[in-house]
């Protein structure tokens, strides 16, 4: 403000302000005392509109009379929802002061945005409930299907050939599957229960990243021919003809649907596709009981059996994956599991997948099984591991015996060679 008689022309004058027309100005008294005075309210004006957004971080003064101030501009004053936010990290100052970092929630796939699709759903559908065969035997067909990484891509430049478009994915996923329930129905009649299981890896990354790409802890890479929508829509659309075809058919007296998404390579975003098939599920087909777990490990008891499983190597903390072969670190690991859920009296299977090979040993208390990969192998696991053959595992098991049948079925690769020269 200005000091009690002092005008906009003292104040130019105290700051040096020239005018802006000096000729003019040697010659017209008025003109140089007009422009003087309209610079200076101008500078104080546009001075005045600064200072909501400028903050003082350093004053000058001289014999004890502020001469200079230097502003920076203020941070914007963003208002935040705290219950939209995770605490993703905490670090304190042993000098003081503290930061916290926070991770946006993901609603995408909360229980409200799947009570809306479910009502979306319930609008659009009509339940259709599933007829059970009249005589059925006392056996379970689990199908593991795993790995089926929905929209890798294996190069061109690999050493071997492993074409995976949208129809060898609808091969491998829908059709495959469905020849081996109806070869084993041929063989031991229908079922008491189907167990259609996804053990994680269905998707093959979002943004062509791992978990761990998009945590920031792997540099790698993946190639791909799905974008992130096609990949999800293309998982439901087979999953969709799968049991759509499963429920017409008289295959078993109980049909599940059991998934794990805690993967390294699909994640949340593979939750997102599995709860959506779930909800389809729920909807279209009420006697088909489901489950999608974020776990990495789960069980459930048929008969005489427990059943825990994973995929093998989760989104966040496993720094590697489950060995192909038990070890003692992981026998441990999972007879802790076994003691602290009181299954010691079943006769337990642990099943994952993750390493595109079958493979079983067994510890005292249990059984440890890897399954194979729907997709097979990409390039860079052809030049690190091997062919690595895509496949099928399933098994049977007696419900009240300790009896289990398994089986592998290899997919074929034409020309799987990718390499030779021919002079």
């Amino acid at each position: 403000n200005l000091d009690s008689g002092e005008t906009w022309y003292d104040v130019g004058v105290k700051f040096n302000i020239e005018p802006q027309n000096k000729e003019r100005a040697s010659t017209d008294e008025a003109y140089r005392k007009r422009s003087i005075q309209t610079q200076a309210n101008d500078i104080w004006r546009g001075y005045i509109k600064q200072t909501n957004k400028l903050a003082v971080v350093k004053q000058t003064y001289k014999d004890g009379e502020l001469k200079f101030e230097t502003f920076k501009e203020k941070p914007e004053d963003v208002k935040i929802n705290h219950e939209d936010f995770n605490i993703e990290k905490f670090t304190t100052n042993p000098y003081g002061g503290a930061w916290i970092k926070l991770k946006r929630k993901e609603k995408m796939f909360e229980q409200e945005h799947l009570d809306t699709l479910k009502e979306i759903l319930t609008k659009e559908l009509n339940p259709v409930f599933i007829r059970t065969p009249e005589v059925i035997n006392d056996k379970a067909l689990f199908i593991y299907g795993s790995d089926k990484h929905i929209g890798a891509l294996t190069k061109e430049d690999s050493i071997y050939t492993n074409k995976y478009d949208r129809e060898e994915m609808r091969q491998r996923i829908v059709i495959q599957t469905l020849k081996q329930i109806q070869h084993n129905i041929a063989l031991y009649g229908q079922f008491d229960s189907l167990f259609i299981m996804d053990l994680g890896d269905a998707l093959d990354g979002f943004n062509g990243k791992t978990t761990g790409g998009l945590r920031g802890t792997s540099s790698h890479t993946l190639p791909q021919q799905l974008n992130n929508r096609e990949q999800h829509d293309y998982y439901l659309e087979l999953h969709k003809e799968l049991f759509d075809t499963i429920a017409v058919n008289l295959f078993a007296k109980n049909i599940y649907f059991v998934a794990t998404s805690n993967s390294n390579h699909g994640g949340d975003f593979e939750y997102g596709a599995m709860r959506n098939l779930e909800t389809y599920l729920n909807v279209k087909y009420p006697d088909i009981k489901t489950y999608v777990s974020y776990k990495p490990y789960n069980h459930f008891i048929y008969g005489k059996h427990c059943i825990i499983f994973g995929h093998g190597k989760d989104d966040e903390d496993m720094k590697n994956g489950l060995p192909l072969v038990l070890n003692d670190k992981v026998s441990n690991v999972l007879n802790d599991y076994i003691t602290v859920n009181k299954l010691n009296m079943y006769n337990i299977s642990f099943i994952s997948g993750d390493l595109h090979q079958s493979a079983e040993t067994y510890a005292k208390n249990f059984r440890y099984k890897k399954v194979l990969s729907q997709y097979g192998s990409s390039k860079w696991m052809h030049t690190n591991f091997g062919s690595g053959n895509p496949g099928l595992s399933l098994e049977i098991f007696l419900k009240n015996d300790k009896v289990i049948h398994k089986q592998d079925i290899f997919f074929n690769i034409e020309n799987e060679s990718n390499t030779g020269i021919t002079f």
